[in-house]
């Protein structure tokens, strides 16, 4: 048994869930067991939200949802393992081939690879990784014989010259930003007169718009898309007999997003607008990127991740989850200091 290893499940199909009793309370509550059939009969011809269960799978995990209706998509119901993992599984050979672009195949690639991270000056070790390679039965010297080399490092060096954040067409906006930023004289030194707080202006800062973002992406989403319009509850149950458990793992399962889609629910809607409405989670990151081997220069990304999507294909770097918000720029020190200070 300790050498079982069972594959994931996903939670059951939601035509399986059950109704429980209304929600009568309108803040997620269960509904207390003497109201009367008339008052509920009321309420539920005005929106009344309802409470959802699935069955469990056989981890113990079932999904709870509050809300009016059932949702009309589960995007986890054809969830597969090729969808949460990055490894290949590609029958066809030329599908394989694509998984090295520019090269044509899986021996230009190597061979390139060991000349261009080899280093220059070759070592013993780097004899035995070229001998490694060409003894591989997998590597074949037809698949070299006609390869265009220079076709492929000019391609390979001009990648990246039409970067989309350069592209105004791709939404990029380039504004001018000013900060106040705060100057204190040093220790032990007394102020001078005009030792106040200095504005700085970053006069060409990149960004795009987050809302251009939120419709590129929703507009964007296709058929059997793995986007989660609607928050639940996970629970985990060891058996009938035991006391469900709250479990914590995506955004979208978490108690801030179900508050926050219950009090957008509860607001006044825009009028004459039936559209449901949803919540769409930003989840920021930023880091320093280093853009040379040698020398200091560097860029300072802002990026976004959408918290609807599941952590798993989050971390799929295959599933391009990513957006591209800003880029930040370093602040020179000398430019608004005073110039007495700068020594």
């Amino acid at each position: 048994m300790r050498f079982r290893d069972v594959i994931p499940q996903t939670p059951p199909s939601l035509q399986l869930a059950r109704p429980e009793e209304p929600d009568m309370s309108g803040n997620g509550l269960p509904v207390p067991a003497q109201r009367t059939p008339d008052t509920v009969s009321a309420r539920i011809g005005s929106g009344l939200r309802r409470l959802f269960r699935t069955p469990r799978n056989i981890f113990g995990l079932s999904r709870q949802y509050i809300s009016t209706a059932l949702p009309p998509y589960d995007p986890e119901e054809q969830v597969s393992l090729q969808d949460l993992s990055d490894v290949p599984v590609c029958a066809d050979p030329t599908e394989a081939d694509e998984l090295y672009y520019p090269f044509p195949n899986r021996s230009a690639f190597l061979l390139a690879e060991w000349h261009w991270n080899g280093g220059e000056q070759k070592s013993r070790t780097s004899f035995r990784n070229l001998t490694d390679i060409i003894s591989n039965p997998e590597f074949l010297t037809t698949d070299i014989r006609d390869v265009n080399w220079d076709r492929i490092n000019e391609e390979l060096g001009t990648e990246g010259d039409d970067m989309e954040w350069l592209d105004e067409d791709a939404g990029w906006i380039h504004t001018p930003v000013t900060l106040s930023v705060p100057y204190q004289s040093r220790r032990g030194v007394p102020s001078r007169p005009g030792a106040d707080p200095r504005n700085y202006t970053v006069n060409d800062f990149r960004h795009r718009s987050l809302v251009s973002i939120i419709k590129e992406k929703i507009s964007g989403l296709k058929d059997g898309h793995q986007f989660h319009f609607d928050p639940y509850e996970q629970h985990w149950q060891r058996s009938d007999d035991a006391d469900p458990v709250r479990t914590q793992g995506e955004l979208y399962t978490s108690p801030v997003f179900l508050t926050a889609h219950q009090e957008l629910q509860d607001s006044p809607g825009e009028p004459g607008c039936d559209l449901p409405r949803v919540v769409v989670a930003l989840m920021f990151w930023s880091d320093a990127t280093q853009l040379a081997s040698f020398g200091n220069a560097k860029l300072w990304p802002l990026y976004t991740f959408f918290g609807n999507e599941s952590k798993y294909r989050r971390c799929k770097p295959t599933c391009h989850l990513c957006e591209h918000v800003a880029y930040f720029q370093a602040v020179s020190w000398t430019t608004y200091l005073p110039a007495q200070s700068a020594n």
